[in-house]
């Protein structure tokens, strides 16, 4: 089939640049792999109507291949005449193991990372593959795997991912395909499908949907085996017999009957699958679900295999599967138990989540349509969006600025207590139209209106402003195709996990820099808004699809490289058209040539950490001093925040 193309069609914008790639084909569903190749590359992968296409982009390159090595068998002790000798002496073997054997050329990568070309400031397409599936690829699922920065090393992680892959696809003819390959991308000269170390399993027939699947979600878990459990294994696969052993865990959701949820475990041993030991469920929904998601932690916390589940109806469902059931423990058990205990093995529902009212144009009262639903919060809160545009937060454990204890929050602790609902939101907001001028082409109304003064009032300056100096807001216009996509951007330091959101309202877009300082800005109690970008919805704008729908947003990882490490965006935006593939990327230049003041970036995100950690009331002596010393330099204050909570709604 034809390639992806390397040279994109680029279009200057005010944040740097728009990169279309025009395909031959149809892009059925996009996905960005949320850790980076060990070169530094950003991997892409998208589904058309034969199989997967997986692509690595900027990095550093391929250096040239060393010659073929051939190991020599050791020289004997003693003079060259006592061969005869040496031959007698040596085992069979030890002669077969000094046997010239010939090994494969070595690939290597370049130690410096690649120079910008001016003429093209953007990162070049090193490599792609293709990988045959035999059917139309309808959507894909990777996990949620957080960056390195986010990550500790003594946190338990799978073997598997550190040099693997894992892709699911859900296919044409009902059936769901997990697709492992190596991060590493391989060399143009190995063009054979058996040199790419590609394993794919297939979870079809009796264990698999009767329709075409509508969603997947992916993750990883990992079980405890004893030595003297009667483990029902081939007695090849030795290495099952460890301590313990990680899965991979997959669901997909249909509509048939009234709703069908499957979930499968597939054990992991030495970077291998194995399919005939998959453990498979059915789960009965009420109705259809709209979309799927894993929670986002991971093993050993009690909810890394816990499942969202939307529903189009105006429900969202929290699930708890493949868990163990815990010891029975004293009813004087005062203390909590620990959030590593295990709960049941048969699976639960732990409880539903609802957004508000809405009236129906037939006048009937029912609950908003939600479109899609997205752990965020690491794992403790839900994101939902909602077709009439509006998004909010529900915040499962109390665990975001200003929230009280959550009704999930040691909930493993209360004996025979599950379940509940809760509707109110901790943060919401809603994403509105266009600006449009008084000059703007298109318009359908043969008499524009005119911005109007407006006297200079608390209440009315804010109005004054977006309507005179940037035109009106649209009305959004309701719509049941949407989508929210998650990024970790915070440091492993950090007390609570700070994400960008991206959001895909139908053909309106908008990114939340940081959903945290959002949160803290809802809740404060001075009437003062913060003007920061990183505390509000910023509508993404400019974006230039030919004429074509809009079916899909992703964050990127950018690609290592000096240059970028100085900016506070260490994400790429991935834009899906029916034929094309967007990313929205700023302009790279080399490191001498980086202005001098975006040298202060480092020193501004260290102020607002300290300034943070310093309301939580966690600053150490260090930062501390920080602080004195840029109030005595800057005439700088220490403000701390009211604890008090004041809804406030963004758009």
């Amino acid at each position: 089939m034809p390639s992806f193309p390397t040279r994109p069609l680029v279009k200057l914008r005010d944040d740097g640049l728009q990169l279309s790639y025009q395909l031959p084909q149809r892009v059925h569903a996009a996905k960005a792999y949320p850790i980076l190749a060990p070169n530094g590359s950003s991997i892409i992968v998208y589904g058309y109507e034969n199989g997967l296409k997986v692509i690595w982009r900027g990095g550093k390159r391929f250096s040239a291949p060393k010659p073929f090595t051939q190991k020599a068998a050791k020289p004997a002790r003693g003079n060259s005449s006592n061969d005869d000798a040496v031959m007698i002496i040596d085992s069979d073997h030890e002669s077969a193991a000094e046997t010239p054997k010939e090994e494969g050329p070595v690939y290597e990568f370049e130690e410096d990372e690649t120079e910008v070309d001016s003429a093209f400031p953007f990162e070049d397409i090193l490599r792609q593959i293709d990988i045959p599936l035999g059917s139309r690829v309808l959507d894909l699922a990777v996990p949620r795997i957080l960056p390195e920065t986010a990550r500790s090393s003594l946190d338990p992680f799978p073997p598997a991912l550190k040099k693997l892959m894992a892709i699911s696809a859900v296919c044409a003819d009902y059936s769901t395909r997990i697709v492992t390959l190596p991060l590493i991308p391989p060399h143009p000269t190995q063009t054979e499908l058996t040199s790419w170390q590609v394993q794919t399993v297939s979870i079809s027939g009796g264990v698999s949907h009767q329709e075409v699947p509508r969603g997947v979600s992916i993750s990883f878990t990992c079980q405890e085996i004893e030595s003297d459990e009667d483990v029902t294994m081939s007695p090849t696969k030795s290495d099952f017999q460890d301590s313990e052993r990680w899965d991979l865990l997959v669901a997909t959701h249909s509509a048939e009957a009234s709703g069908l949820l499957l979930i499968h475990r597939i054990p992991i041993v030495e970077d291998r699958m194995y399919d005939d030991e998959i453990v498979s469920r059915r789960v009965y929904l009420p109705a259809p679900a709209t979309n799927i998601s894993f929670n986002p932690s991971t093993f050993p916390a009690l909810r890394h295999s816990t499942l969202l589940v939307a529903f189009h109806s105006g429900c969202v469902k929290v699930y708890s599967c493949f868990s163990r059931k815990p010891a029975k423990v004293s009813r004087r058990a005062s203390g909590p138990q620990s959030d590593f205990e295990k709960a049941e093995t048969e699976g639960r529902w732990l409880i539903s989540l609802y957004p508000g009212f809405e009236q129906s144009p037939s006048g009937l009262v029912r609950r908003k349509t939600i479109i899609d639903a997205e752990w965020v919060l690491g794992g403790r809160a839900i994101m939902v969006l909602m077709a009439d545009g509006e998004w909010g937060v529900w915040d499962l454990e109390g665990a975001g600025p200003g929230s009280t204890k959550g009704p999930l929050q040691r909930q493993s602790s209360i004996q025979g207590v599950t379940g509940g609902s809760l509707t109110a939101f901790s943060v919401s907001g809603k994403i509105v139209g266009r600006m449009t001028g008084r000059n703007e082409s298109g318009s359908e109304s043969p008499v524009e209106p005119r911005p109007k003064f407006a006297p200079m009032t608390p209440s009315t300056k804010r109005v004054r402003e977006d309507t005179l100096l940037k035109g009106t807001l649209a009305t959004p216009t309701p719509s049941l195709c949407g989508e929210i996509s998650v990024y970790q951007t915070s440091s492993l330091r950090d007390a609570l996990p700070d994400e960008s959101i991206l959001l895909r309202h139908g053909t309106q877009s908008a990114v939340i820099p940081s959903l945290l300082s959002l949160w803290r800005n809802a809740i404060k109690a001075s009437g003062t808004f913060d003007a920061s970008n990183r505390c509000r919805v910023s509508p993404i704008q400019d974006i230039h699809l030919m004429g074509e729908n809009f079916t899909g947003i992703s964050h990127l990882p950018a690609a290592a490289r000096r240059s970028r490490d100085t900016e506070r965006q260490d994400f790429d935006i991935l834009i899906t058209s029916e034929h094309r593939i967007i990313i929205l990327a700023p302009k790279l230049t080399e490191p001498e040539d980086i202005p001098v003041s975006r040298q202060s970036t480092s020193e501004e995100a260290t102020i607002e950490a300290d300034q943070l950690m310093l309301r939580r009331g966690v600053l150490d002596v260090d930062g501390m001093d920080r602080l004195l010393s840029g109030m005595a330099s800057g005439n700088r204050s220490m403000r701390m925040g009211s604890p008090i909570k004041r809804a406030r709604i963004f758009a």
